[in-house]
């Protein structure tokens, strides 16, 4: 039985883990000032990012149903948790992994599914929530716009006609 700072541990980990999407990377000699950046773009993007040891990463992960995720779990493990969208929290980690070196993106637990490294970069190339929103109500206004436009070029046609045939009449 695990002493109770364990038990602790595992139920505060558990609950940060618990329901949402969960990123893994390992970080090997990354500076403190680079991390801290890392942390704070993190959490610009409503996610934590969070540093566990190893047997308790297992451990909850484990508890979670996330067993196929355990073999990532190795050297010094970084897990950010989010439950909004996975794009933005992927282009983070990703910008992030260019300029390091020793910083890994291992795969991405998300919606109950877990993807590798390749697939949270991929991730990382679409666009956001909100821009993949405005570009179907462009491609929807586009023939409202076009429809409306022509209605009003055969009215204001019809009123030419219209008012050249009552000049005639007088």
């Amino acid at each position: 039985m695990p002493g109770i700072e364990k038990q602790l541990m595992l139920k505060e980990v558990k609950g940060k883990l618990e329901g949402k999407d969960v990123y893994f990377t390992n970080f090997n000699k990354v500076n403190v000032e680079d991390f801290g950046r890392l942390r704070q773009a993190v959490s610009n993007k409503k996610a934590q990012g969070i540093v566990v040891k190893n047997s308790i990463a297992r451990i909850v992960l484990k508890e979670l149903g996330m067993e196929e995720t355990i073999p990532v779990i190795d050297g010094s493990v970084f897990l950010v948790t989010s439950s909004e969208e996975p794009q933005s929290v992927s282009k983070e980690l990703v910008n992030f992994a260019k300029g390091q070196e020793a910083f890994n993106i291992k795969g991405a637990f998300i919606d109950g599914d877990f993807y590798s490294s390749d697939y949270v970069v991929d991730l990382a190339k679409l666009p956001s929530r909100e821009q993949l929103i405005a570009s179907v109500v462009v491609g929807i206004k586009a023939p409202i716009t076009n429809f409306v436009l022509g209605l009003s070029g055969l009215m204001r046609s019809f009123v030419v006609v219209l008012n050249e045939i009552s000049k005639k009449k007088n």
